[in-house]
């Protein structure tokens, strides 16, 4: 009776503490912030008049606001770094702006509903920093989060994330969709003294009735903006609003009306150091029009470095052009052709570019699609976690007496764990042969082969290919059997090496030590054991170093182990991301040596050291694998 009697009472306490669980979780109050509601609304003032905060008094104001606003709690200290990030960004200093923005949140307990307004501006900050570089699927995707998240948990401002969302498809050439995302943020942003806000809204219309050829609409729409300009202090918006409305007069065949406006911008943006490519393009051609050729030399060269900042495709191609019209007109001819097979190399790329785009955008698309299916799934399955949170009510409140159910239950979750742990056993098996070939080193592999063969190397084109085809044919022999030959893993280990060494330039060398004659030996090992980490010494430690890297792996026979070792002299472990990723292949690495030793009943370990800990450069990773001797 001793036996059933302790059961009993650790039964009812295990269910006491699940019943009391369930409760706290439904109905525990959330912990209480320090948040001070003075700073919180300064910060939040400021962020709203952000857009025209920059310079000295900008940064002698976040020196003020700092110590105050990153001791007051959660929320302070998020909108701080925000605005810092802000600041940042319009100092042109994007790392610091992009260091700022990840700060925000960092440490921050995961309440999305709660901090549901730091999350919309840390990625309105993260998107106007990826737009500054180029927009692609990863932007689409980001954005489209944005507004689905922004939306299910009621975002009061709205309206800033349909004016990135607006400037994103603006800048993609979705002009149809960046005034609908303009309507949007106008109809929601409710502060009609805001002059600034109202002033930029109105520029917005004009840009893009202006890219739509709506020349008249475009004009109404910047003659408001100019009116609202006016009666705000901003010397960078007035500039802005003088600068678009003299090229729409220019377009309009008002040709000097426009040249005076363009002019008048351009001494306020000068004399602030905030000029813009298309405003140094557009003052170079007042001078090529006027044929000041030294000076529109002179502004189509500044234009040309803003261009080659971000590797424009667009702006090159405009640039280049318009330094082959001066020089042409000049009489010029050598610099002319030359200028001119630049402009037309940028056009054809920018072709490319726009290809990819749409390709791009249908696959943004499509991944939301996606994301939406899965939010409906959650949210499915969050309802039915309530129900049945309920039911466990109603048992758990009659749990205690059936002590003959509890013992049964017992044995069922003993048993259910058995098979559990048997079945993680067979599905992490299945899921690493099953993920053997990585699909980015698919289509990399394939833009190399690409490149040689535009270049016409056609010796260096087979061979790449011959090596990527075995490779492929050896994962795919590979990915049906539980074992491999030794040698067959060996040889996927020197096609694979030596494909990345192609891909990244030969800025690393490799040694392949294997055993001797190991080609007759009836020896077998685990499929893809090696790679993962050849791949992380590659992906992580071969890259920006300032000499030649080496990767060596060196294989010995001893009593039936597999000793493996794998150096490289690269970066060593570095940061968190980094380490995640590599301590997650280590972690499936080791379950996998855990369940051959097992089967075995040999010894198998995994030794990763850093070697900057001794003063030396790289990782060297050890494994032990037991061998078998028939497939």
């Amino acid at each position: 009776m001793y036996f059933p009697y302790r059961l009993f009472i650790l039964l009812t306490m295990i269910i006491s503490g699940l019943y009391s669980c369930s409760r706290q979780d439904k109905h525990a109050p959330a912990p209480a912030r320090n948040n001070d509601p003075a700073i919180v609304v300064e910060l939040q003032q400021l962020i709203d008049s952000g857009a025209r905060w920059n310079g000295p008094a900008m940064k002698d104001k976040m020196k003020q606001l700092k110590p105050v606003a990153l001791a007051s709690g959660d929320k302070a200290k998020g909108l701080y770094y925000y605005l810092e990030g802000i600041h940042y960004w319009y100092a042109d200093s994007l790392p610091a702006a992009n260091k700022s923005f990840r700060q925000m949140l960092r440490l921050t307990p995961v309440d999305t509903s709660r901090y549901i307004d730091l999350i919309a501006l840390q990625q309105i900050g993260m998107i106007h920093l990826a737009i500054e570089r180029k927009v692609d699927d990863s932007t689409f995707s980001r954005t489209y989060a944005l507004i689905d998240i922004s939306q299910r948990f009621l975002y009061p401002d709205m309206w800033r994330v349909y004016e990135i969302a607006a400037e994103v498809h603006f800048r993609y050439g979705v002009y149809d969709k960046a005034k609908t995302y303009t309507d949007k943020a106008i109809a929601l942003f409710h502060n009609k003294e805001d002059y600034y806000r109202q002033s930029y809204f109105m520029e917005e219309l004009s840009r893009i009735a202006e890219r739509q050829h709506k020349y008249q609409q475009a004009m109404a729409y910047e003659d408001s903006a100019l009116q609202l300009a006016s009666k705000q202090p901003d010397s960078i918006r007035l500039a802005t609003v003088y600068a678009a409305l003299g090229v729409l007069y220019e377009k309009n065949g008002d040709k000097n009306k426009g040249h005076a406006l363009m002019v008048k911008a351009f001494a306020i943006k000068e004399r602030l150091d905030k000029v813009t490519f298309r405003e140094y393009v557009n003052y170079g051609q007042i001078f090529l029009e006027e044929k000041d050729y030294p000076k529109a030399i002179l502004y189509l060269n500044k234009a040309l470095n803003k261009a080659r900042e971000p590797q424009n495709a667009g702006n090159l191609n405009s640039a280049y052009g318009t330094l082959y019209n001066i020089y042409y007109e000049n009489g010029d001819y050598k610099n002319a052709i030359a200028y001119l097979d630049s402009s037309t190399n940028m056009a054809l790329t920018e072709m490319e570019e726009q290809q990819l785009k749409k390709v791009m955008e249908l696959q943004a698309i499509n991944e939301l699609k996606e994301q939406q299916h899965k939010n409906i799934y959650i949210s499915r399955q969050y309802q039915n976690q309530a129900i049945i949170l309920r039911q466990q009510r109603f048992i758990l409140a009659i749990f205690g007496i059936l002590l003959l159910v509890g013992v049964a239950l017992t044995i069922v979750l003993i048993r259910q764990r058995k098979l559990r742990s048997q079945k993680l056993s067979i599905e992490l098996e299945q899921r690493l042969l099953r993920s053997q070939m990585e699909p980015h080193f698919i289509f990399n592999t394939l833009a190399v082969l690409q490149s040689f063969i535009r270049h016409d190397e056609k010796e260096k084109s087979v061979k790449y290919l011959n090596k990527f085809a075995r490779l492929l044919r050896i994962n795919l022999e590979s990915s049906r059997h539980n074992l491999v030959q030794l040698h067959q893993e060996v040889e996927a280990l020197e096609n694979y090496l030596s494909l990345q060494a192609i891909r990244f330039g030969n800025v690393f060398d490799y040694a392949i030590h294997p055993i001797e004659g190991c080609e007759d030996m009836d020896i077998f090992v685990p499929p893809m054991l090696l790679q993962p980490f050849v791949e992380n010494a590659i992906q992580h430690g071969m890259r920006n170093l300032p000499y030649k890297g080496m990767i060596t792996i060196t294989l010995q026979l001893q009593n039936n182990l597999l000793h493996c070792v794998i150096e490289d002299n690269g970066q060593g472990l570095q940061e968190k991301s980094t380490r995640e990723k590599n301590s997650l292949s280590s972690t499936i690495t080791q379950e996998r040596l855990k369940i051959l030793s097992e089967r075995t009943g040999k010894l198998a370990s995994l030794v990763i050291v850093d070697k900057k800990e001794k003063g030396g450069n790289g990782v060297k990773v050890t494994l032990i694998v037991p061998t078998q001797q028939e497939h």
